[in-house]
């Protein structure tokens, strides 16, 4: 007997002016960890919002373990044992980690009350199926982002998912945090959970899948054992040709001192830190979940009080109080959580481009919205 968990045959989707996917075959195995590469808008993406239900085909017909189903919405996929994580983590950042992971199917006693003791016991349950050491009555919002995409995987075994979709789930993480969701993901395996992982990082596609499938134009190139193909021939399928080169050649050497920072200290965090940056320099900052690399790089920003230290753009000494000062002296910032901290999700795309020029395009408190849509476009 077959343990063929998904079967899509011949999935088409057209959007307006687009043929998003164009008649594609794809399964998965119970317990295996299926990748999907290819560039951005091959359609990796596409079949599996419609195999969460976020789409429906426009042809094509989806088998769940040998059985015809219709996937209308994302609750439907769910009560099929489906759950996606995306990206951009879908929890509520002023609720605990146990009111994110059974929001909506909270447990009630006899009177109908929610039912707190029962509602922690449950998460901590799932968590400890996952192996991860969080407790179930943390604000959300004080979990790393690493931490909360922890809290979405317990939200998908919470509603008993046999098929979970990782929608780019590496995209913010490294080092050990990255480690730690490969290790759940084999946990997961181990236990005939089946999953679907997206990923640019072919490193991670070898070090974590049983099998991928390339996608290009919205169309399947072909499907391999991760065992039987290795990295130029993945990368010659997606791109269609070979790739020489991993990485352009390096411009010039780097020139004057832009950046100076000298035994900068901000709380237990940031200890007596040094650190000089040149024009044209690209300089790392690396270490494990805790070690200071956010703190520092929101300390020169302004978005983290120092308590000492001094901070000096281009051999002139500088005082950065907010991020106001940081944009003054030209400096950018793009945070690890975009949606949090990076934008204002109400307003549109032209508006949060031009946010940190505001002052630039005003008179009177009144916007010149022409000269915006200029700066923007």
């Amino acid at each position: 007997m077959s343990d063929k968990v998904v079967d899509m045959r011949q999935i088409t989707k057209v959007f307006p002016g687009v043929v998003a996917l164009d008649s594609v075959d794809f399964d998965c195995d119970r317990g295996e960890v299926h990748a999907l590469v290819g560039e951005n808008g091959a359609g990796k993406s596409t079949l599996v919002k419609i195999l969460s239900g976020v789409y429906e085909p426009d042809g094509g017909e989806i088998l769940l373990n040998g059985k015809q189903v219709r996937i209308p919405s994302p609750y439907a996929a769910q009560q099929l044992g489906i759950s996606i994580i995306y990206q951009e983590l879908n929890l509520l950042p002023d609720l605990n980690v146990a009111e994110n992971v059974f929001l909506g199917r909270e447990p009630r006693n006899p009177l109908g009350f929610l039912d707190i003791r029962s509602l922690e016991n449950k998460a901590q349950e799932v968590l400890h199926r996952l192996g991860v050491d969080i407790n179930p009555r943390t604000p959300l919002r004080r979990l790393t982002v690493a931490q909360q995409q922890m809290v979405e995987i317990a939200k998908a075994l919470s509603l008993n998912a046999q098929i979970v979709i990782m929608d780019e789930p590496s995209a913010t993480l490294g080092g050990q945090d990255l480690e730690r969701l490969f290790e759940v993901i084999t946990a997961l395996k181990k236990q005939g959970v089946t999953v679907i992982y997206i990923s640019h990082r072919l490193a991670e596609i070898f070090q974590v899948a049983d099998r991928v499938t390339v996608f290009k134009d919205g169309r399947v190139v072909g499907t391999s054992p991760i065992a039987e193909i290795d990295r130029s021939t993945l990368v010659r399928m997606m791109i269609g040709r070979a790739f020489s080169e991993t990485f352009p050649p390096r411009g010039g050497s780097p020139g004057e001192e832009v950046l100076s920072i000298h035994n900068l200290t901000s709380g237990r965090a940031l200890q007596e830190i040094t650190l000089n940056v040149r024009r044209c320099e690209i300089v790392s900052l690396t270490g494990l979940t805790g070690s200071g690399r956010t703190e520092l790089a929101r300390a020169i920003f302004g978005a983290r009080r120092i308590d000492q230290g001094e901070i000096r753009i281009s051999g002139v000494p500088v005082k950065m109080k907010n991020p106001r000062d940081a944009l003054k002296n030209n400096i950018g910032f793009l945070t690890e959580d975009r949606n949090e901290e990076g934008l204002v999700l109400g307003l549109s795309v032209q508006h949060n481009a031009a946010l940190p020029s505001l002052k630039q395009r005003q008179r009177w408190g009144i916007l010149n919205l022409s000269a915006e849509e200029k700066i923007v476009k």
